[in-house]
């Protein structure tokens, strides 16, 4: 199978799953999967309407900013096993980020310092 050129203009880094763990201020519980300067895919039980408005938490283990974001595309994802032993749909969803004060530029740069030093590590 031929390979799909990249579209993204700049590269993403994926969150292990250990520092993607949401942060306790959150509505809805998301699972962080992979962070950008731009924008970032999260996974989630309740699915988001496209170009919503939207605020991510970082973890912690980020540095726990708030960042404004808009939904650009959420589909169904697998299913997985629940707490009551049913299984659940989870979906992903793509954000990108706008409008970002300096302080919440700050937050994602320091964001994406821990994951590269993490993946070199």
């Amino acid at each position: 199978m031929a390979k799909q050129p990249e579209r993204r203009h700049v590269a993403r880094l994926t969150v292990p799953s250990h520092l993607g763990r949401p942060s306790p201020r959150e509505e809805q519980e998301v699972h962080l999967l992979d962070l950008s300067p731009e924008g970032a895919r999260i996974e989630h039980i309740r699915p988001l309407a496209d170009w919503n408005l939207c605020f991510l938490d970082l973890p912690w283990a980020l540095g726990g900013a708030r960042l404004q974001g808009k939904v650009v595309w959420s589909q169904e994802g697998e299913s997985k096993p629940a707490a009551d032993g049913k299984r659940l749909v989870h979906y992903q969803s793509g954000l990108t980020f706008r409008l970002l004060t300096p302080e919440q530029r700050a937050g994602l740069t320091a964001a994406l310092e821990i994951l590269r030093a993490a993946q070199e590590g």
